[in-house]
């Protein structure tokens, strides 16, 4: 890829950082979309907020499909990719992702989501201890059709007012 065909991409992805996601309740009155799929697997945390999806306004989803059908394009010249392109198989990889959290005991006191794109994985939400986040990284890790995880958990004990964390989310 040239400087030329970069730039449309850079655009969009800083436009993309800037904007704010468009919460649940003001979806539907912004014509919000949830592009990427997504699963809460777990909800053993109490004092742990539950996660949501990332909703996009209609302009966000402009850039967004550019920008997907840019790397679905490049990605076909080069030949990496199946027919049907990166985010074909999406809603299969995070419903095994989220399957596998859930039946997993090791993780029935966390309260984990999962949202995958292009076959990567993000986990958001809270763990007991470090021990366990990582376990859950090396689960997610192994899962089939999984190619990158980002583990954005966090490890920390409920309180009145929420969850003091004891170390940041870690990628």
């Amino acid at each position: 890829m040239n400087r030329r065909s970069t730039f449309p991409v850079l655009l969009a992805a800083m436009a993309l950082s800037t904007a704010p996601v468009v919460c649940a309740a003001d979806a539907a009155a912004t014509g919000a979309v949830q592009l990427d799929p997504f699963a809460q697997a777990t909800s053993g945390f109490r004092g742990c907020p539950a996660g949501s999806p990332r909703l996009l306004t209609p302009e966000q989803m402009r850039i967004v499909a550019h920008e997907r059908a840019e790397r679905g394009t490049y990605c076909a010249l080069e030949g990496r990719c199946e027919p049907g392109g990166a985010y074909r198989r999406d809603p299969e990889v995070n419903e095994r992702v989220s399957t596998a959290i859930a039946q997993d005991k090791r993780f029935a006191s966390t309260s984990v989501a999962v949202t995958t794109t292009r076959r990567f994985v993000t986990l958001e939400g809270c763990v007991r201890s470090k021990s366990q986040r990582e376990a859950l990284v090396n689960l997610v890790k192994a899962v089939p059709g999984v190619d990158r995880v980002f583990d954005e958990t966090r490890v920390g004990i409920p309180h009145q007012g929420g969850l003091t964390p004891h170390d940041a989310p870690s990628r």
